[in-house]
């Protein structure tokens, strides 16, 4: 049974009737519709502008895209075909990636449907194909996860391998996805800078189901993350089932909630179907409480450290051969399961397992280290790479050991005397990046508050280069292109306090701070978009298609011959491309039957070809479209502009602008509709923002608000006021009454405004404050209180004060409350306007806990501590406090401002006028920014005051009364004249608007008033009917040429050309009526040539002779004369061609004239 399929996109072409998925439908008929729906105005390119707007691609975060000017559009149906090699044929992971991505452009709309997959030749490629190749490019070798696209008039994605074609594959989804599948045509070379982009999951502490945990991995490669390691040990809980911790009496597992081996085995399997290597992390010899709870006492270090805060987490492996055989057999029966589930890298642990890792003695730390090159010797026995925290190992001054160079280090922080990232080099490690001041996400009161940076500050610091900074401010910080150490970065999820907040909340909180740290990972340069753009980018792409739902089922697979191509192409009278062109896929030797679709503001015209056949080969079709324009709305806009000069000239600017482009349209025959649309719309938006001279007064004050800064109280009811005001302004009826209510009611407003204490600052910084220690703690009077931060020092850190109002400033004193977190190397500077700063003293760590800086007193808004380099330690600040001097209040700038405003500015010259208003609205500008004293804006205002100039009275009456006579005329009526004059009358009205519009003189204004009425009087020579001409000219193309005489042909062809030259939209009914007589004339003068024909005989002889003579006459050989006819004699021919011609009657016919 047949079902119709239909598409809700504007830009799908066809409702295809199919039958039901996978049924290969070999000489069945299959139809498709054209919708009947008009294409909504969003969804079409004008005419006149075909270009289909590029987008800004903000994700994925590539490397290098080579741009052209034009722009490709992915209609709502295409297929993704892929180049037949030894690669891709026979290849399940390519398959498998393809089907979920054909399914993901179906999930997101990209396509109205899941494509076909295709296997086949590159020749066999049509135009909005997505094309997936495979094999050697030297743009990639060597490259991470490398891929390139290459955009024309269709998609082609190329790799290496798998991987790269997955990652490009996502790449071009989420392109299409951000762009509304419009792409800047181009080619796109792109690879990760780093080889592991990892996030971490502390899945021991807070159980997570086995559902979310795979949500998280599809989403994670979504982001092009590439591992995920599951942190399955923590004091708190173990969450993996185990058979070793099984076999303790009494063990169980925490809420009796873990992940099954079988389920970790689905969770793998996920992973490896998204390209996510799982990486199992059981750390020890510390945060083992868990299991440690339920062995012998002696099993832990609690009586070998007893004054250590984590001894009872950590085994003791130094003393306790049982305990360390026990620990050994745990780590062994994992290593064992995940190296079999195919998993290649293995986390051992080393984080944390003492409080003081200076408690060891050098042989207990020489123990610890050989426990973990014995637990690496096994994790690379079966073929996996060991890894480790790096707090723990390496560290001091402790000698006799050699760490295992092939672990790989998860460098978190650089707490006091453990290892450099050199010294890891040194010994041959490769280092991951998982530096706890960014990307460490805590459940947790206090990290939440004081410790988690949002996708922001990540985005804007931090890179795969910038690790943790060592104690003493020294950074550790290595740029692109990233040595071969840096393997990769990592954010981290931390579960410190488990019922903190539910597993959903953790997705939800984490979206934006892993996608940062993502696009980081992947290519940090120098010229990154603002973190506002990519956020929104965040926003569109959105999560992984089937994040939580199942995703459709994929399109079907099919090979060369199989599917047919045809591509649509959309084009105008003009040829230009007027809609996207779309491409209908079906199978070979099936039927079809293509519908044009209506498009707004074009009609259907003709087709390049059939649109009725069967598909045998990829073929193009164009479509042209006549455009069908209704300007009528435009027209009257333009005709009934404003008069500029009435209005304020800043809020005509816009409008002027659009009025020039609404001009052009008007007289483009190329525009289309949505042009029309979009002009129109423009310009009326433009229109609502004029607003009238007369009306300045409450414009000033509306527009230009005093800032809330300053104010303590009354300043909603001010806004209420200022927002009314801008209310009243939109009404186009609004009057000189209305105008000035409005206005009294906002300056009444603001006067009841209460001012804030000048002295008393607002605080804002970089890094929040730790526990109840809060910012303004700094200001409150009482050393004895302080502001504590909750975060290291950080070179461009500052602590920022701003006071209400410019304040006289001749002093600064900064108290800080302890020695151990002073502030080690800082500024104090101050500024009148955050822009510019002026430093006015040092804060160093050899500097007393209290230091003031004294200065020549002057006025600023902005005081701040600027930190320039950092330092692995807090900073407290017990108290700021300020010098202040008494500021006398100058209101100059303000006095003069409403002096202004008492101005009437009726009757004045348009340009005395408009420099008043822009002087005045300056003066405004300054006094709400508090740059009181701007002398040159000052000046200015005054000079404007007094330049106020009369305009000379000039009589506008008559001019007024022609243009109101002109724009009662009708479109109709106008267009009734012959061309020229219609013209002469379009330029007049123009003139006469002009003038009206400036401060015209009376000759001006009497030149424009006669020259007007002269134009309208010219409408009345009305263009005459062409139907009688046209007539003629048509009887005489009917005539047979070779019936007449040369002479008198030729005459009547000369009229023809003379009647033919006639500008027929500037003729007259009479002019026409004279041309068709002229023509009528010449045809009558026509003359019929002679004709002489030959007259035939009557009569036919019809006896011949029946006897011939009985004897023969003698003749005498010598006598006899040879007259007898012989062969060849031509004597007889001529002789009857003689009689012939005598015979023949000459007939003569006297001229005649012939009358049609």
């Amino acid at each position: 049974m047949f079902q119709s399929i239909k598409f809700k996109s504007g830009g799908e072409i066809f409702s295809l009737i199919n039958k039901e998925r996978g049924e290969i439908m070999k000489g069945k008929k299959i139809v498709e519709v054209g919708l009947a729906a008009i294409i909504a105005l969003s969804g079409v390119a004008s005419a006149a502008a075909p270009a289909f707007a590029a987008p800004n691609v903000i994700y994925p975060n590539v490397q290098s895209y080579t741009k052209d000017s034009d722009t490709f559009t992915l209609p709502k149906k295409s297929r993704l075909l892929v180049v037949s090699n030894e690669k891709t044929l026979n290849n399940e992971v390519l398959l498998r990636d393809l089907k979920r991505a054909s399914s993901q452009l179906a999930d997101r709309g990209v396509l109205s449907e899941a494509p076909q997959i295709v296997f086949g030749t590159l020749e066999n490629a049509a135009d909005n194909d997505i094309i997936v190749k495979m094999g050697t490019n030297p743009d990639l070798t060597g490259k991470n996860d490398a891929y390139a696209v290459d955009i024309k008039n269709n998609i082609t994605i190329s790799a290496e391998d798998e991987t790269g074609i997955y990652y490009g594959l996502t790449s071009v989804i989420q392109m299409l996805i951000e762009g509304d599948n419009v792409l800047t045509k181009g080619n796109i070379v792109d690879y990760s800078d780093v080889e592991d982009r990892s996030f971490h999951l502390d899945c021991a502490r807070k159980f997570f189901t086995k559902d979310w945990i795979i949500s998280l991995i599809k989403d994670l490669s979504w982001q092009k993350y590439n591992s995920i390691q599951l942190h399955f040990s923590e004091n708190e809980g173990f969450r993996l089932q185990s058979d070793t911790l099984e076999a303790i009496d009494g063990f169980q597992y925490v809420n009796n909630q873990y992940l099954t081996k079988q389920d970790m085995l689905e969770i793998i399997q996920v992973a490896n179907e998204y390209h996510i290597e799982v990486i199992p992390s059981l750390d020890s010899p510390g945060h083992l409480g868990a299991v440690l709870r339920y062995l012998p006492s002696d099993y832990s270090c609690a009586s070998l450290f007893p004054y250590d805060g984590r001894r009872a987490q950590c085994f003791n492996i130094f003393t306790n051969d049982e305990a360390r055989g026990f620990l050994i057999d745990l780590m062994t029966e994992f290593i064992d399961f995940f190296s079999e589930a195919g998993c290649k890298r293995f986390n051992i642990g080393g984080d944390e397992f003492l409080e003081k890792f200076s408690n060891f003695s050098n042989e207990q730390y020489v123990q610890i280290m050989e426990y973990f090159n014995e637990v690496s010797a096994i994790a690379k026995s079966k073929g996996m790479t060991p890894r480790t925290w790096n707090d723990g190992v390496m560290y001091g001054n402790y000698t006799g050991y050699k760490l295992d160079p092939d672990i790989e280090i998860c460098y978190w922080a650089a707490p006091q005397n453990c290892a450099s990232i050199e010294k890891f080099v040194q010994n041959g490690n490769r280092v991951i990046n998982f530096s706890d001041t960014y990307m460490y996400y805590v459940l947790s009161s206090w990290w939440l508050q004081n410790a988690c940076p949002e996708g922001d500050r990540i985005y804007k610091e931090w890179h795969p280069g910038k690790f943790s900074t060592l104690q003493g401010g020294i950074p550790q910080t290595y740029n692109k292109p990233y040595a071969n150490f840096i393997k990769g970065g990592s954010y981290a999820v931390w579960c410190d306090v488990p019922g903190y907040m539910t597993q959903d909340s953790v997705a939800n909180n984490i979206f934006y701070r892993t996608r940062a740290t993502a696009y980081k990972m992947w290519n940090t340069s120098d010229s990154m978009p603002e973190y506002a753009d990519v956020k929104k980018a965040f926003d569109k792409i959105g999560r992984v298609p089937g994040y939580k739902s199942v995703l459709p089922e994929p399109g079907q697979v099919l090979y060369e011959g199989q599917s047919v191509a045809l591509t649509i192409e959309y084009k105008n009278e003009f040829g230009q491309t007027i809609e996207p062109t779309e491409t209908l896929y079906g199978l070979k030797d099936n039927e079809y039957t293509i519908e044009p679709k209506e498009l707004y503001g074009y009609k259907f015209e003709k087709a390049s070809e059939s649109l009725t056949g069967v598909y045998k080969e990829n073929k193009t079709i164009t479509l042209t479209y006549k455009t069908f324009t209704d300007k009528e709305a435009l027209i009257n806009e333009v005709n009934n502009a404003l008069v500029i000069k009435d209005y304020i000239p800043e809020t005509v600017k816009e409008y002027k602008e659009a009025l020039d482009v609404a001009k052009d349209v008007k007289e483009d025959p190329s525009a289309g509709q949505k042009k029309v649309d979009e002009t129109l719309a423009a310009l009326r938006t433009a229109k609502e923002k004029a607003v009238k001279a007369k009306f300045y007064k409450l414009y000033v004050e509306a527009y230009y608000p005093v800032s809330d800064a300053a104010y303590a109280s009354g300043y909603q009811a001010y806004m209420n006021a200022v927002n009314n005001g801008k209310n009243t302004l939109k009404d186009e009826n609004l009057d000189v009454e209305t105008a000035e209510a409005a206005y009294n009611n906002i300056m009444n407003a603001k006067k009841a405004l209460i001012k804030k204490a000048a002295d008393k600052p607002t605080i804002s910084a970089t890094k929040g404050y730790y526990s109840w220690y809060s910012y303004n703690n700094m200001i409150d009077g009482n050393r004895n209180s302080k502001c504590w931060f909750g975060a290291n020092q950080t070179a461009g850190d500052e602590v920022l004060f701003t006071f209400p109002t410019k304040v006289k400033l001749s002093g600064v004193n900064v108290v800080q409350a302890a020695q151990g977190d002073i502030l080690r190397d800082a500024e104090v500077q101050i500024s009148a306007d955050k822009v510019n700063w002026t430093k006015v003293g040092t804060l160093k760590d050899t500097d007393p806990l209290e230091k003031r800086f004294d200065f020549d007193a002057q006025e600023v808004k902005y005081v701040r501590i600027y930190i320039n380099s950092g330092y692995g330690a807090w900073y407290q600040i017990s108290e700021v406090e300020f010098v202040l001097e008494a500021i006398d209040e100058d209101t100059t700038l303000k006095d003069l401002i409403e002096k202004a405003k008492e101005e009437d500015l009726e009757g004045k010259t348009i340009a005395s006028r408009d420099e008043f208003l822009e002087a005045l609205i300056e003066a405004q500008k300054a006094l709400v920014a508090e740059d009181i004293k701007n002398e040159e804006v000052i000046n200015r205002l005054n000079k404007a005051i007094e330049g106020l100039v009369d305009a000379p009275v000039v009589n506008t009456k008559d001019l007024v009364e022609a243009v109101a006579k002109a724009d009662a005329l009708t479109e109709e009526e106008v267009n009734k004249a012959i061309k020229k004059n219609v013209e002469a009358y379009t330029k007049a009205l123009e003139n006469a608007k002009a003038v009206l519009a400036k401060d015209a003189s009376q000759e001006e204004v009497n030149e424009a008033a006669k020259a007007l009425n002269d134009a309208i009087g010219g409408l009345n020579v009305l263009r005459g009917n062409p139907e009688t001409l046209n007539a003629a000219l048509e009887a005489v193309a009917k005539k047979d040429e070779s019936k007449y005489t040369a002479e008198s042909w030729a005459a009547l062809m000369a009229v023809v050309e003379e009647v033919k030259a006639i500008d027929l939209e500037n003729a007259t009914q009479k002019e026409i009526d004279e041309a068709v007589a002229k023509l009528n004339k010449a045809v009558d003068a026509l003359e019929e040539k002679v004709v002489i024909e030959p007259e035939k005989p009557t009569e036919k002889p019809t006896e011949k002779p029946t006897e011939k003579p009985e004897t023969k006459p003698e003749t005498k050989p010598e006598d006899k004369k040879d007259d007898t006819v012989k062969t060849g004699d031509s004597t007889m021919i001529f002789i009857m061609v003689a009689l012939m011609a005598a015979s023949a009657i000459v007939y003569i016919s006297l001229k005649r004239k012939k009358f049609n």
